[in-house]
């Protein structure tokens, strides 16, 4: 009689164990693999500027990030879904960045582009975001090799760049941009933090002459990538009688705004002297204003310090709340509290 030779349950089971294993770590490995694939990026996204979500007085004023390589007849797109201070995306005819100077009001309206981009006409996004609606994205394809820069109207230091190349295999993926976007994001937001807590500490500075003490103080702060969007603490010193001075020696322009001040930016009322030039004796009613006043730009290069700074007489004790009219969503605000 012939013997059966079965194999014992115990292998069996081993054996199927096995298999489920497997099976098990390929589904696994292709489900991580759809994961991978669903949460990567498709769209070359470069952000236009971004604010630190644990402090809106931070602004990020670069592009992110700054520089990117796409292949020809990519598309490219411009979100400020991270930001809240407007920013342009704006490529000049033939690639020219701005010239020192107050910027060109014309482009705070949009130029969308008529086809597929050589750099040979103006592309702008126009000023972005204005107001509590979301700013639209705006799109580019490049149709032809080459470097083209771009700039922000309203901060002439930030600035980017797309190489395009007929290589794809040199070029960036999706992903790519998003990573770098993100490492050049989290150093830039330790820099502003630091750049705030310096304004913070800073003791605040005064003079007395004739009697009359006047208080300073500064009005935001500037880093390579960063501006502050707050003003530095003003003294809890400050008297009935006193002065106090404001002063810009950050790269971005700022008003110094006390009552019934205007919401919306673009507001000629918020760039004119209120209820007239420097200086001004503040009210218990109305609007004082000092207008807007020039950034130090080129830094430390820019206009004289008096058209930079404007003083407030102080005629009483009390509580004097003020605003920068340009920054509000930064919440850019601060209060005298004079004795």
């Amino acid at each position: 009689m012939r013997t059966s030779r079965r194999t014992p349950r115990w292998a069996r089971l081993g054996a199927l164990s096995l298999v489920l294993v497997l099976f098990g770590a390929a589904c696994s490995d292709d489900n991580n693999d759809s994961a991978d694939k669903k949460q990567a990026p498709k769209t070359f996204v470069v952000r236009a500027g971004a604010h630190d979500t644990k402090d809106r007085n931070i602004a990020v004023t670069e592009f992110l990030p700054e520089k990117i390589t796409v292949a020809v007849g990519t598309e490219v797109t411009w979100s400020w879904a991270e930001t809240i201070e407007p920013h342009t995306a704006t490529f000049a005819a033939g690639g020219a960045l701005p010239p020192p100077g107050p910027p060109d009001v014309a482009l705070f309206a949009p130029t969308p582009p008529a086809g597929p981009f050589e750099g040979t006409a103006l592309v702008n996004s126009g000023l972005q975001p204005l107001g509590p609606a979301g700013a639209p994205d705006m799109k580019l394809t490049f149709a032809k090799a080459g470097s083209f820069q771009y700039y922000c109207v309203i901060h002439p230091l930030m600035t980017g760049t797309v190489e395009v190349t007929d290589d794809a295999a040199a070029a960036d993926t999706p992903a790519d941009v998003a990573d770098r976007g993100d490492r050049e994001l989290g150093g830039f937001l330790v820099e502003g933090e630091a750049a705030k807590k310096a304004l913070e500490s800073a003791e605040p500075r005064k003079e007395t002459s004739g009697g009359v003490t006047t208080w300073f103080v500064e009005m935001g702060k500037t880093t390579e990538h960063t501006d502050v969007l707050a003003f530095a603490p003003t003294s809890p010193e400050i008297k009935a009688g006193d002065k106090v001075t404001f002063v810009n020696n950050s790269s971005a322009p700022h008003t110094a705004s006390f009552g019934d001040v205007p919401q919306d930016p673009t507001d000629p009322a918020a760039a004119a002297p209120s209820p007239g030039p420097s200086p001004v004796t503040l009210g218990a009613g109305g609007f004082f204003n000092s207008g807007e006043l020039p950034p130090n730009f080129p830094p430390g290069a820019g206009p004289p310090l008096a058209a930079r700074s404007f003083t407030f007489n102080v005629p009483k004790a009390g509580a004097y709340e003020f605003v920068c009219i340009l920054h509000i969503p930064s919440g850019m605000a601060g209060s005298i509290q004079a004795t």
